[in-house]
């Protein structure tokens, strides 16, 4: 595979990037993942908000050759200016969603079935050294790490549901695997993210990735007598807060003969290094869509 790095988004506000008019009682629903039905982010979404990040504009990508290789570039007037932009980002898949918990106020949730997607993907990309496949953990069972404050007598409460708890050393691993990369250069929260890690039964997964998103019954108000206008109630979706999702990104060749010295090493470190604060999907004027982006480098650490 071409040269790749992983990224990861971690929510910093409710995050709606939408599909239109949906058919069900919600009005707006979120993007979902055809075969899985689990949220996800398309890499498109993230492209654009990344590529507006650098400012790379029509006019800056023409001035701008490192921008334009970077991300590409559309022309109408001259099709021989056009070319493909070597980074290539995939859908940022779901890995980890918060659920409420009785104790310890919330959990970073996961499946079995979703940490071996990822360890797929990782493994396609390049890494060499990601933590070993789990087997889950069984009906009725949460598996925790070693650290973990969500337990309760033995048990753990998430929403209405109770489990068992139980800790493998695979889910210690995969807890420190993941808080390296998401939480790179801040060790208080690689400690809470640790704490608060939980793999669920994939049935369970599957029901909260469903129900656990945030739904917002939402109003427009006439301007003149500050009331509800007609037929203007509807209802709206998005990921929660401290949703975490992770896609990757591969650095094709370059497309272009005046590319020069630009190589895809130096369009990555360029473009895919730096942590980045980013607003994607809708909503923005309420404060949706805030996201960390954390980048890394495969057999290696967060960049």
């Amino acid at each position: 595979m071409a040269k790749a790095r992983i990224y990861w988004l971690h929510c910093l506000s409710p995050t709606h990037v939408g599909t239109g008019r949906g058919v069900g009682y919600i009005d707006l629903p979120i993007h979902r993942d055809k075969v899985t039905n689990w949220p996800v982010i398309p890499g498109s979404a993230f492209k654009g908000v990344w590529a507006d990040h650098y400012q790379a504009t029509e006019t800056k990508r023409r001035d701008n050759p490192e921008l334009r290789l970077a991300f590409g570039l559309a022309s109408t007037q001259d099709q021989d200016a056009s070319n493909a932009g070597a980074l290539i980002p995939t859908d940022a898949r779901l890995v980890c969603l918060p659920v409420r918990s009785f104790q310890g106020t919330f959990a970073w949730c996961t499946s079995a079935l979703a940490l071996k997607l990822l360890r797929r993907d990782l493994a396609l990309a390049g890494e060499q050294d990601p933590p070993p496949e789990s087997a889950g953990p069984e009906a009725g069972t949460v598996l925790h790490s070693r650290e973990s404050v969500l337990t309760e007598g033995g048990r753990i409460y998430l929403e209405d549901l109770d489990f068992a708890a139980k800790t493998t050393d695979e889910t210690d691993r995969w807890a420190q695997w993941i808080a390296r990369r998401v939480f790179p250069d801040d060790a208080p929260w690689k400690d809470e993210f640790r704490r608060r890690f939980a793999v669920l039964p994939d049935v369970v997964f599957d029901f909260l990735t469903e129900t656990g998103t945030e739904v917002t019954a939402r109003v427009k108000i006439k301007d003149d007598t500050k009331t509800v206008a007609d037929q203007a109630l509807w209802n709206e979706e998005a990921l929660p807060a401290e949703t975490i999702l992770a896609g990757l990104i591969a650095c094709d060749r370059v497309y272009a003969k005046d590319a020069g010295e630009v190589t895809q090493e130096g369009l990555l470190a360029r473009y895919a290094n730096d942590p980045l604060t980013l607003q994607i999907g809708g909503k923005a004027t309420v404060g949706r869509g805030r996201v960390r982006c954390v980048f890394t480098a495969m057999n290696g650490g967060a960049q």
